[in-house]
């Protein structure tokens, strides 16, 4: 009886491993009551002192997320510096020609506007 007792706390275990494998390579919310719903286990199996280790662990992947509210990315799909700043450049470059882009449409505009007002009094246009 007690070795299928040991048995069913170690498939417990087992289970709980899992989903914490996973949520640290998928990424998701961190939580006992998550973990628990998932590994298909008691929140008090998780708080058990026997279960020390795997509440350590689980508190150590949860404390790894980012404090929005969204988990935290697994590394492998998080951007690196070198990629970020590529990024931040592309993006002031594109900006940067969006500003020159609008500067010489207001500058038309302008012009336009102008010589629609001219036609509209009867100034002659300039001769170019």
């Amino acid at each position: 009886m007690a070795e299928a007792a040991q048995q069913r706390r170690l498939d417990c275990i087992e289970r709980v491993q899992a989903v914490l494998n996973s949520l640290k390579r998928d990424g998701g919310p961190v939580t006992v009551a998550g973990i628990a719903s998932r590994a298909g286990v008691s929140r008090t199996f998780l708080y058990d002192d026997a279960q020390a280790l795997l509440l350590a662990r689980l508190r150590d992947l949860a404390s790894k997320q980012p404090t929005t509210g969204r988990p935290a990315l697994p590394d492998h799909q998080r951007i690196t510096t070198k990629s970020h700043e590529t990024v931040v450049r592309a993006l002031r470059d594109a900006n940067r020609k969006l500003n020159e882009e609008n500067e010489r449409l207001r500058n038309e505009l302008a012009v336009a506007l102008g010589q629609l007002r001219d036609l509209r009094r009867g100034i002659p246009a300039p001769r170019g």
